[in-house]
């Protein structure tokens, strides 16, 4: 029998192609069906959870089956992240949560450039410091759970309205008892609603039940809106508002073209997949080399504001389908550099608020790894505030926020590459540890000289692993690893360093001009948003009407 990653009996995620990845769990090893080759082997068969479907794995590799990770199970037992779980889950959840936490969120009057990329700042476990600017993704996904992160109470109230039918009123309204009747229209799931239904900031639903030519003759709703007016009052925090009920009826009436309407999402349709399929052109032509940095973002972001007009033409086409991929692709040209994090989680979070399964778990694939990209945003931004302090000459205040940033992604950064982010500490040690011991007589005695030498060591490391160096290496690594050995000769021969702290004083405000001018071996400077962000909230399709 040959080794491999997965026991039998262990709960993997099983990628299924078109239909997303599916939770299963592995009843043997070594699957073969009679008329295969007798070298050919599947590594593993799975059970498929739910129906008990059985399939096989064709490789013993993540792009096909990986094991089951918390998120994984959270988003398959509950609606979002603020919904509790319904199954055993909860208790192995809860258990494997942080016992301590603490948050630095506030809301404050102030006016940020950055309303919406506060987590840049590193705070708040990377969720933007205010609740009452977070989006879908924030309030909603596995990977972000910003209440639970910060430690915000979620008082949940589910309704259940029953049975309507298409032609009713349906009214509901908050009674007497809710402490909060504001709020809710912060990223409620609106394309859940049948048409004819609106739904009011203070948390009422009112209108006449119409046909959906979207939905099966029935169909459930779990409706679900947020308020996080009262984020701060330990005794109510986020309030989430479950309404469920049923529609039955929902036959097309005698005046709809039934005919006409399923040839407009055909079109629709093929429209997208056309404008997906030259996503993924452009993409292969960049990895192969055929296309530069900057000619795949310009051609990548027309084909996705091509692709945005057209969902906001026809924003419920697939069940949310395309606003995923809408979001998913702008990650693409993040990597390049762009700066379009936000629209990967704003539409990718608007997926979520459709409630289809497969979306949900699409989206949800594409936000674990926005999430890490906001860690790395968040050491690069640190990494820059750290570096005005040392134009300060805020020696402590800069080392504390550079261990703060080198520590959200192992040292990495959004395009920081290098060991930058230790350098920058060692540097920082190196002057105040310089200023501090102006008698010391043996280097080797200074525990802030020991310290710098293994940030130097391991920056070099890395810079030497990218391979983009030369024998002389990162010049500033080389500058910065000569200065300690010549601070070390020169307090060994009994010399003064104070010519020895000006001049590197000197080099250091020289470099840290380098790393904020965007100047190489540093990141550029990160690019101009092409549009602000309240714009693009305001641009998502009103289906409250």
């Amino acid at each position: 029998m040959s080794e491999y990653r997965f026991k039998v009996g262990t709960t993997v995620m099983c990628n299924l192609g078109q239909q997303g990845w599916k939770l299963g769990r592995i009843i043997a090893h070594n699957y073969r069906e009679d008329n295969w080759p007798k070298e050919d082997v599947a590594p593993y068969q799975v059970a498929l959870e739910g129906d008990y479907t059985l399939i096989y794995v064709p490789q013993d590799s993540d792009n096909f089956c990986r094991k089951a990770t918390e998120e994984d199970m959270n988003i398959l037992s509950r609606n979002d992240a603020l919904a509790e779980l319904k199954t055993d889950l909860e208790q192995e959840n809860k258990s494997s949560q942080i016992s301590v936490k603490e948050s630095n969120l506030c809301c404050t009057n102030d006016s940020f450039p950055l309303q919406y990329q506060s987590y840049r700042r590193g705070r708040c476990f990377c969720c933007n410091d205010c609740p009452k600017n977070w989006l879908h993704a924030e309030l909603y996904s596995e990977h972000y759970r910003c209440a639970d992160r910060n430690n915000v109470k979620i008082t949940r109230h589910e309704v259940n309205l029953g049975d309507v039918k298409v032609g009713e009123q349906l009214d509901y309204k908050l009674d007497d008892s809710f402490p909060i009747k504001d709020g809710f229209l912060q990223a409620p799931t609106l394309p859940r609603l049948p048409p004819g239904i609106e739904f009011s900031d203070s948390g009422n639903l009112s209108g006449i039940v119409q046909f959906d030519p979207y939905r099966d003759s029935s169909y459930d709703v779990d409706f679900v809106a947020v308020s996080t007016t009262a984020w701060n009052d330990d005794s109510i925090g986020l309030i989430r508002l479950e309404i469920r009920f049923k529609v039955e009826g929902n036959e097309s009436p005698n005046d709809f073209d039934a005919d006409a309407f399923e040839q407009v999402q055909t079109k629709a349709r093929s429209a997208a997949s056309k404008i997906v399929q030259d996503l993924n052109q452009t993409w292969s032509e960049w990895e192969s080399r055929r296309l530069i940095n900057r000619a795949t973002c310009d051609i990548m972001l027309e084909d996705l504001g091509r692709l945005r007009d057209l969902l906001e033409s026809h924003p419920r086409l697939d069940n949310g389908k395309w606003w995923g991929h809408l979001g998913g692709y702008h990650m693409n040209v993040h990597k390049l550099l762009e700066n379009t994090l936000f629209e990967c989680e704003l539409y990718l979070g608007y997926a979520l608020a459709f409630g289809d399964n497969d979306v949900r778990l699409y989206a949800e694939q594409n936000l674990k790894g926005c999430y890490q990209k906001r860690l790395l945003e968040a050491a690069r931004f640190m990494w820059y505030e750290g570096i005005e302090l040392m134009l300060q000459k805020e020696w402590h205040a800069a080392i504390e926020i550079f261990k703060a940033a080198y520590d959200k992604k192992e040292g990495w950064g959004w395009a920081v590459n290098y060991g930058d982010i230790w350098l920058s500490e060692a540097v920082a040690l190196m002057i105040d540890g310089a200023e501090s011991d102006l008698t010391a007589t043996n280097a080797n005695d200074l525990e802030w000289f020991r310290v710098a030498g293994e940030l130097v060591e391991r920056a070099q490391f890395r810079a030497k692993k990218s391979g983009v160096f030369g024998s002389e290496g990162h010049p500033w690594i080389s500058e910065v690893s000569h200065s300690l050995e010549s601070y070390k000769n020169l307090i060994s021969n009994g010399k003064d360093t104070t010519q020895w702290l000006e001049g590197f004083s000197n080099r250091t405000v020289y470099w840290c001009s380098q790393v904020l001018a965007g100047i190489f071996p540093f990141p550029p400077k990160a690019r101009t948003r092409l549009a602000s962000e309240s714009t693009l909230i305001e641009n998502l399709p009103n289906l409250n009407q």
